[in-house]
């Protein structure tokens, strides 16, 4: 089913956004949860039932992971040994010059210079990571006690139940979008699997939320989460590789492939709007319409990775090594995509297959609709789509009958019985092919005999036709005509048969005395006309045949559920800075005409080109007939 240029764009532009918003969620969220949650030197957190409360560097001696874990082991058993009625002691403790802070008389930190902040003194500081200290520990005792699980356990399950009720309705809901739309449109659009996707995504945000509630409520879950995002932490933050000195964790990659996603899919969205604004007008061939386009989206891909590479920090000659290996992984194992790459660039350069071609490749036959980096479109008589690779059409012998000449000859055999007159035979093949319009009068059809075959004489008819796409339709109206004028002419066509010659005397003798019968002569041939010709197998021709004509009160039918309550979506749509009132998009239309009138989309098409020549619809701004794209059109009767 073809798309329409606007609607690849508004999902282009869907998917660009949900990368961005991904992006802007590891930045907000799994960053900061790498940069507190995980210990790499020289800080790391001092925790209290999952929640960091302060961060220790190193001192001489011993590392800031030594030091937060000395002191979160005894922040934990000063927890457990203590009376939830009574507070935990913590107190600062001057000494030699050093301030530290104690724990029921047990040495828990000291604060150094490098933990504290510009303008705050030791003392200060200290304070302040006592008050912490103190306000944590009392809310742990409090969460400790046992009436406290019964107060949050009723929490817990309201929070659950309301997140369950609320993940239920968004599923139905989305099942519910999802069926309206298969129902009403046939597909579902890029913009409308982007907003099931994003009411996805919000289903499960619902879930981690509530879990990170509940988790929040319970000092044991609180712990578990912690270890969780810590671990996550570690995984996000740790060196992942090194390029030209400089280390990247999975994070920093992470980023840069969603940033490269975004860029891949920026230069798609302009490309697609130069080639439809500027190159469908400026060049009339539509091959070189792709062959520009595709050219420019590498080129903005390329530069634009080039840039963003150099802005990350990454040196492009560190990754000459990198090059050597992937050229070898190309020479071995990548070898089929990289033939298919280049094979690729040569149909855009040489141009021996162009975009609209009608070609025969092996047992394959159609006309090519897209020409890839990779794979080439082609679509047959049938409207069967083949994906074809571009080394297939590089490497093979392709047969291009729309290259560079489209009209080509056509050979039908054909046989006649023996006794019959050549002179006729000529006259009524060449007849019934001169009667087809479709068949060119320069050069002239023309009979070659063949030969004399088993039980036949044997002629071979060559016609001249301009589309080749025609061709088998062609070919099967000069049959229809060729049938008919031969038994205007009384021209028989044979079948298989054997001559038995019998060489017995009496029979001979038998037959010789047999009385001799009159055979009636035969009626004379009406010479035939194209007209009355081409009237005999008119109902039979693909080419020939007469569409049915559409009546009015079809027309009224169809205008009336168009404009019902189940018909086209009619409605005021923006493009740009205008709003156009009371207009529907012509590919949903389409889209309506061929599930309620069972049609294909190119009769669908028809359909709606005849609604505009008869004055019914029109193009909200009268500058395009009726298209299967994203273009606005209004009823005559909703004009202001």
């Amino acid at each position: 089913m073809p798309k329409s240029l606007m609607t690849r764009l508004a999902g282009l532009r869907g998917v660009m956004i949900f990368c961005l918003a991904g992006l802007l969620v590891f930045n907000l969220v799994l960053q900061p949860v790498a940069a507190e949650l995980a210990s790499p030197p020289p800080q790391a957190g001092v925790v209290v039932d999952g929640r960091i409360l302060f961060k220790l560097g190193d001192i001489d001696g011993f590392t800031a992971e030594s030091r937060a874990n000395l002191a979160n082991n005894l922040l934990q058993q000063a927890i457990q040994d203590a009376d939830v009625d009574q507070p935990i002691p913590v107190t600062i403790v001057q000494r030699d010059e050093l301030t530290t802070i104690r724990i029921k008389n047990r040495h828990l930190l000291t604060v150094t210079k490098g933990e504290v902040m510009m303008g705050v003194t030791a003392s200060e500081q200290a304070e302040e990571w006592v008050a912490v200290l103190r306000k944590s520990l009392r809310q742990a005792q409090q969460e400790r006690r046992p009436n406290y699980y019964r107060e949050v356990m009723g929490k817990a399950l309201i929070a659950l139940s309301v997140t369950i009720a609320l993940i239920t309705a968004m599923q139905w809901l989305r099942r519910w979008w999802s069926r309206q739309w298969t129902r009403r449109f046939g597909q579902l659009s890029y913009r409308r699997r982007l907003l099931l996707l994003l009411l996805l995504c919000l289903q499960y945000g619902l879930g981690l939320a509530c879990l990170f509630y509940i988790c929040e409520l319970f000092p044991r879950a609180r712990i578990g989460r912690y270890r969780v995002f810590w671990f996550l932490g570690e995984i996000f933050s740790n060196p992942l590789l090194t390029v030209g000195g400089s280390a990247y964790s999975l994070l920093d990659v992470t980023k840069l492939i969603l940033l490269t996603g975004a860029l891949v899919l920026a230069s798609r969205s302009l490309t697609a709007i130069v080639k439809s604004r500027v190159l469908q007008t400026l060049v009339p061939d539509r091959g070189m319409q792709d062959a520009i386009a595709t050219v420019m989206q590498f080129g903005l891909t390329g530069l634009g990775l080039f840039i963003l590479l150099q802005a990350w920090g990454i040196d492009l000659r560190a990754l000459a090594i990198f090059a050597s290996v992937l050229g070898v992984g190309l020479g071995f194992g990548l070898q089929n995509i990289a033939n298919n790459f280049i094979s690729g660039w040569i149909l855009l350069i040489e141009r021996p297959v162009q975009v609209g071609d009608f070609i025969k490749l092996g047992d394959l036959m159609g006309t090519v609709e897209r020409i890839g980096p990779r794979s080439t479109e082609i679509r047959t008589p049938d409207r069967v789509s083949i994906i074809v690779p571009n080394a297939e059409l590089v490497e093979s012998r392709v047969v291009n009958w729309s290259h560079h000449h489209p009209v080509s000859r056509l050979h039908l055999p054909l046989g006649v019985a023996y006794g019959s007159s050549i002179e006729l035979v000529h006259k009524a093949v060449i007849e019934a092919a001169q009667a087809h319009p479709e068949v060119l009068r320069h050069p002239q059809p023309r009979l070659r005999f063949l030969g004399f075959g088993d039980s036949s004489l044997d002629f071979d008819l060559m016609v001249w036709l301009r589309d080749p796409r025609h061709q088998f339709d062609l070919k099967s109206d000069v049959y229809y005509l060729l049938e008919a004028n031969l038994n205007r002419y009384q021209i028989e066509i044979p079948f298989p048969q054997r001559d038995l010659n019998l060489r017995t005397p009496e029979l001979q003798s038998m037959m010789a005395n047999l009385p001799v019968v009159d055979r009636p002569v035969a009626e004379s041939v009406v010479e035939p006309t194209h007209k009355n010709l081409l009237a005999d197998v008119r109902h039979y021709s693909a080419i020939l045949q007469t569409p049915k004509s559409v009546t009015e009160d079809e027309i009224g039918q169809l205008i009336q559920q168009m404009r019902g309550p189940e018909g086209v979506s009619i409605q005021d749509r923006r493009f740009r800075l205008t709003v156009h009132p009371k207009c529907f998009v012509g590919s949903e239309a389409v889209t309506w005409i061929v599930d309620t009138q069972k049609a294909t989309r190119e009769a669908a098409v028809q359909i709606g080109q005849l609604l505009v020549e008869l004055g019914i619809v029109h193009h909200v701004t009268d500058e395009h007939a009726f298209r299967d794209e994203y273009l606005f059109y209004r009823f005559y009767d909703d004009e202001m």
